[in-house]
């Protein structure tokens, strides 16, 4: 293997490490989402009354939609990796293929295609708890106003 071809083969497998870089600041901000939903679901047992009334009532909708957030967001972090573990295999797979001279353009297409849509579905997963986080929030607060709690602040 001549330097330049070395180099142009190194070239190739960089450009996919900028996928894996952005993809575990993606894990990496998920990963606290989903450490802030957790604490607050704890919180939110503990302060759970025991009998009925509009509080439990409360308390029980907003678990209800913390743990689906939990799941989306677990679901988001699992495809983010998958996403990572077919980036790292493409940069094998490119590096050994053209250390080879190996024509395999049809296999890397496919790796990548599978990197890209598992990064598409994480995002999917991602947002929805976006917007899902505002549900919770709405519900909270609706609930603080029904047990007569404090009102929301508007500045």
């Amino acid at each position: 293997m001549t330097l330049s071809h070395a180099s142009s083969v190194l070239q190739l497998a960089v450009s996919p490490a900028i996928i894996i870089s952005a993809c575990g600041l993606l894990i990496l901000s998920m990963s606290n989402r989903l450490g802030r939903a957790i604490d607050r679901a704890r919180l939110l047992s503990r302060e759970r009354p025991a009998g009925a009334g509009p509080r439990k009532k409360n308390i029980d909708e907003q678990m209800s939609v913390l743990i689906h957030r939990c799941w989306l967001i677990r679901s988001a972090i699992l495809f983010c990796s998958i996403c990572i573990l077919l980036t790292a295999i493409l940069i094998l797979a490119l590096f050994i293929l053209t250390s080879a001279e190996v024509e395999a353009g049809l296999i890397v297409a496919i790796i990548f295609c599978g990197s890209i849509v598992s990064l598409a579905v994480a995002l999917i997963f991602f947002t929805c708890d976006v917007f899902l986080a505002l549900k919770a929030m709405e519900t909270e607060i609706g609930g603080e106003q029904e047990a007569g709690g404090p009102a929301p602040r508007i500045s």
